[in-house]
């Protein structure tokens, strides 16, 4: 990190389900491209979803001991486990030590395994608070990978979230991050909630970090490995962040590597900086 600035990746990372993807499309063909976005993007927290077991063991081991991955699954069963999908946190380490983790699930009973009345799966947020060295600071950060099918359940995910947010940083307060593949696009209710100052937690005010982009700059991250930038779509992938914090620059990594694109996703990037006035 330079300058206290800290750089935030939001990527879904597609795991192999469903119809039988082309072989370049696979995940044993993809994982090196996708470690390779994560150790050039210089990020200290990266939060990544559609991780299978499986695919956290490769993350795992290909980022090495320089990174630690954090984060359990939505059925934390090993009887289901390339369907225990997680919703990871990754932090260098180097910059940062870890000081609590917890994953939750999106529904009325949270600390337990559950799922949201309509929604196609249980849906789970994770939570890490680390203490960033240059900083001298402890932040927070959420990830989460909301329902893709029914919106009510999306709202009900980002309300719980909410609550946990709140409820912690009454407990601990500290600077907060909320990241993730939301599944739904900038004008929908689950957006407008995180929008509106967080109407009804007094404690809590989210930026956007879109809202450091130029309108004409904002496109999809949603691209199904075809690498098109469509005019006048949205996106569904995002990086809150209190108000502890400077955005300084927001950046849709559209590149491909070595000629192919390691997800179906953008990688979304963030560069921020805690103010030197915020003081819990």
């Amino acid at each position: 990190m330079e300058n206290n600035e800290i750089i935030l990746v939001s990527f879904n990372l597609k795991r192999d389900f469903g119809l039988p993807l082309k072989r370049s499309r696979r995940w044993r063909e993809r994982r090196e491209r996708a470690v390779q976005i994560i150790r050039n993007s210089k990020a200290s927290i990266i939060g990544v979803q559609e991780l299978s077991p499986s695919m956290q063991e490769d993350i795992a081991s290909l980022l090495g001991n320089e990174y630690s991955v954090l984060g359990n699954g939505r059925f934390q069963a090993s009887a289901r486990k390339e369907s225990d999908e997680h919703s990871d946190i990754i932090i260098k380490n180097e910059d940062a030590s870890v000081q609590f983790v917890k994953t939750f699930w999106l529904s009325k009973n949270p600390e337990k395994l559950s799922r949201a009345y309509y929604a196609m799966f249980p849906r789970i947020c994770t939570v890490v608070e680390i203490y960033l060295y240059s900083a001298g600071r402890s932040i927070r950060i959420f990830n989460t990978h909301l329902d893709h099918i029914c919106g009510v359940a999306r709202i009900l995910g980002i309300e719980v979230i909410l609550q946990y947010m709140s409820r912690l940083h009454q407990e601990r307060p500290m600077p907060s991050v909320l990241m993730g593949d939301f599944n739904c696009k900038p004008q929908s209710r689950p957006i407008q909630l995180l929008h509106n100052q967080v109407t009804g937690y007094p404690n809590l005010h989210l930026t956007d970090a879109y809202s450091h982009l130029p309108p004409e700059e904002i496109q999809n991250t949603l691209h199904y490995f075809r690498g098109k930038n469509k005019a006048g779509s949205m996106p569904i992938d995002y990086i809150f962040v209190s108000d502890d914090f400077e955005i300084l620059k927001t950046h849709i990594w559209t590149d491909p590597v070595e000629g192919c694109y390691p997800s179906d996703h953008y990688p979304l990037t963030a560069t921020v900086r805690l103010k030197p006035d915020a003081d819990h």
